[in-house]
């Protein structure tokens, strides 16, 4: 017959193994279940954005049919037949992702006009082609109601795919609320078998022991072994088996936690990197033709001043989407010498009437220019431009903005530049501060929350930093400090 030392060892042994089992049970069925849903939304995803691109190559066509039309250059048809061949592939690529007959057939109807519309464009562009641009015209206007009617195709199955997305999600939702009343119930019933089993140590084994312990310990001497030192020893390997268990459940919820936020980061990426590309295609077009009006119109001086500025909130938008698009990975920096002063001018002026319009008052105070140093003066206004209209954002009923530009000796780094931007607004909460460059995290209601994070970066890249302070009611002042002299960060731009 086994030995009480030897049983209750046993006992807890096979609970020891149960939890375990079931840690690992549950462990391996989190990770299955995580594992299939980004792989599913990995696809999803990847499909949804080869309809994305279906609209965007029908769009570049059109554009380079126009710039054909406006040009007779037949650079543009080569270009029109390569994005045509594009077209078709990613129209293929969509076909063998169908999920649905409803899918299909819109498919198929988007296949079967596009060869039609294809085929007018065609001959529209061979009238012109002879000379004959009144026909062509005629037949040109006649085919736009096809094209409207390709765009609503690929914008119908864009629709059909995102709601079978979100049909998905929200199976696999209701999947996973089930697992987890399921875990839950057997966490309570792990619970009640671990309660009785308590009360089992104690009726049946601790208190006979200590029945025992105390019963001996009159018969006992101070040499003897004592019954007392074995339920301490037992004592204390229940203690420290409860709280290895809880530091492993601990640490398995904040590992989950941390897998739920990535995966959530990278679906949210990708989203954006998608939105971003397909805004890009339009604003091209429109830049195209404000360079055709530009030629064409005869403007006096304030409406040139005018057109400019357009044109450069135009490529102020371009900049935001390919930043938006290369926030996933490290911004390539075209250095050359240039003083910072000469981009906070160059910042200032293309906000001089947003200033206007909010009633805000700019000052720059410097002793002269700042020295000329390698940087990216394109990413470094737009890094400017973001922190300026941040502080204009801030302060709705007007204010001041601050803007000094100073260098200093910093050990061991040496010279550095630093300009402050400061302003008049109410501030920043001191639990919004430590947040604010964090990817995706803002205020406002219509930001996208990484106009400060890819400024930081841009900043870092040009190896230096960038810091903010804040208080309540007392302004907001961020601090860019750049490094004046060459170092290992600026190999890249040697």
């Amino acid at each position: 017959m086994l030995s009480l030392r030897t049983r209750i060892a046993l006992l807890l042994f096979c609970v020891i193994g149960l939890n375990l089992a079931g840690a690992g049970i549950t462990l391996w069925y989190t990770n299955r279940t995580q594992s299939l849903q980004v792989q599913l939304s990995a696809k999803n995803v990847e499909a949804l954005e080869a309809s994305h691109g279906l609209s965007a190559a029908l769009m570049e066509q059109k554009g380079d049919t126009t710039y054909y039309l406006l040009s007779h250059d037949d650079s543009w048809l080569k270009e029109l037949d390569r994005k045509r061949v594009l077209f078709e592939e990613r129209l293929s690529k969509v076909k063998e992702s169908a999920f649905s007959e409803e899918s299909l057939l819109v498919l198929s109807k988007l296949e079967r006009l596009y060869a039609t519309y294809d085929a007018s464009r065609k001959v529209v562009i061979e009238n012109y082609k002879q000379r004959r641009s009144k026909v062509g015209a005629e037949l040109h206007w006649k085919i736009r109601d096809e094209f409207s009617t390709l765009l609503l195709l690929c914008k119908e199955f864009r629709a059909l795919y995102e709601q079978a997305i979100e049909q998905n999600r929200k199976n696999f939702s209701e999947e996973a609320k089930i697992v987890s009343n399921v875990i839950t119930g057997g966490l309570i019933l792990s619970a009640i078998i671990e309660l009785l089993l308590i009360v089992f140590l104690y009726r049946k084994i601790l208190d006979p022991i200590r029945t025992l312990a105390h019963a001996t310990d009159d018969v006992c001497d101070s040499t003897s072994p004592s019954t007392k030192n074995d339920v301490l020893a037992l004592s204390n390997k229940l203690e420290s088996l409860i709280m290895h268990i809880d530091d492993t459940q601990k640490e398995l919820d904040a590992n989950k936690e941390t897998l739920m936020q990535s995966e959530k980061m990278v679906l949210v990426g990708k989203l954006a990197a998608g939105v971003a590309h397909s805004i890009r295609n339009p604003l091209t077009s429109v830049k195209m033709r404000l360079f055709s009006l530009e030629r064409s119109l005869e403007l006096d001086e304030q409406q040139q001043e005018d057109f400019g500025v357009v044109s450069e909130e135009i490529l102020h938008i371009d900049n935001i989407m390919k930043n938006f698009l290369e926030f996933s990975r490290r911004p390539e920096l075209k250095a050359k010498l240039q003083s910072p002063s000469e981009v906070v001018d160059m910042a200032l002026k293309l906000l001089k009437h947003r200033f206007e319009s909010q009633q805000v008052r700019v000052s720059v105070e410097r002793t002269g220019l700042l020295p000329a140093i390698p940087i990216d003066g394109g990413q470094l206004k737009e890094t400017l431009v973001n922190l300026i209209l941040n502080a204009c954002d801030a302060m709705v009923q007007g204010g001041s903005i601050i803007i000094t530009e100073k260098t200093d000796i910093v050990e061991p780094l040496g010279t550095i530049v630093f300009i402050r931007i400061e302003d008049t607004g109410p501030g920043i909460a001191e639990d919004v501060l430590e947040k604010i460059f964090e990817p995706f995290f803002s205020t406002k209601e219509e930001g996208s929350g990484l106009g400060l994070a890819i400024a930081k970066r841009i900043v870092e890249e040009h190896g230096g930093w960038l810091h903010v302070t804040s208080s309540e009611n007392q302004g907001t002042a961020f601090l860019l400090a750049l490094p004046v002299t060459r170092g290992t960060t600026w190999q890249k731009f040697s």
